[in-house]
C-alpha cells in the first residue's frame, strides 16, 4: 500500500493512474505519440518544448487532445517535485489565436485560468515569441541564401 503522507508517492500514483486511463480511451498510435513526447521532455529537463514531426502521419495524430494530455502529463510529472505538488491541480487553459500563435494553450493555476486578462497576457507573449521565431527563421533564410547555402525549408 502507498504512504498517503508522503505527497510524492502520492503524485506517482495519480501519474500512473492517468496514464493507465489514457491507454485505454486513445487510440494506440496517439497514445504511443504521447508518452514518446512526455518521456523526451522530462529525459531534457522539462521546461519549454518544441516538437518536429518526422512525417505527416504523426502530425496528423498529435491533435489538440494529445497536445492538451502532455500538457496535463508535464502538470502531474511536475508534481512529483518537491515543493511543486500544487502543479497536479493545474488545468489547461485554452488561449486562443494570436496573429502568429495558433491554438495556443498552457497548463496554469486555476486562479490564472478563470482570469481573462491573465489569459490574453499569457497568449500575447507566446504571440510575440512566436513573432520572433518567425523573423529570426527568415533571416537565418535570408543569410543561408546570400552564402549559396540551403535554406533548412527543404531536407537537403
Amino acid at each position: 500500500m502507498a504512504d498517503q503522507d508522503d505527497p510524492q508517492e502520492v503524485a506517482r500514483l495519480r501519474y500512473r493512474l492517468y496514464v493507465e486511463t489514457l491507454r485505454a480511451r486513445m487510440p494506440q498510435p496517439q497514445f504511443d505519440l504521447l508518452m514518446q513526447a512526455i518521456r523526451l521532455w522530462a529525459a531534457n529537463g522539462g521546461g519549454n518544448a518544441r516538437m518536429r514531426f518526422d512525417s505527416k502521419e504523426e502530425m496528423k495524430l498529435f491533435t489538440p487532445e494529445v497536445q492538451q494530455e502532455l500538457l496535463n502529463l508535464m502538470g502531474l510529472l511536475g508534481a512529483m517535485q518537491p515543493g511543486h505538488e500544487d502543479r497536479a491541480d493545474h488545468v489547461v487553459a485554452q488561449l486562443g489565436d494570436g496573429e502568429y500563435a495558433k491554438r495556443a494553450m498552457s497548463l496554469v493555476p486555476p486562479d490564472v485560468a478563470a482570469d481573462p486578462d491573465q489569459l490574453l497576457a499569457m497568449r500575447d507573449h507566446i504571440d510575440a515569441q512566436q513573432h520572433q521565431r518567425h523573423l529570426d527563421q527568415q533571416e537565418v533564410e535570408g543569410i543561408a541564401r546570400a552564402s549559396g547555402m540551403p535554406d533548412g525549408g527543404e531536407d537537403a
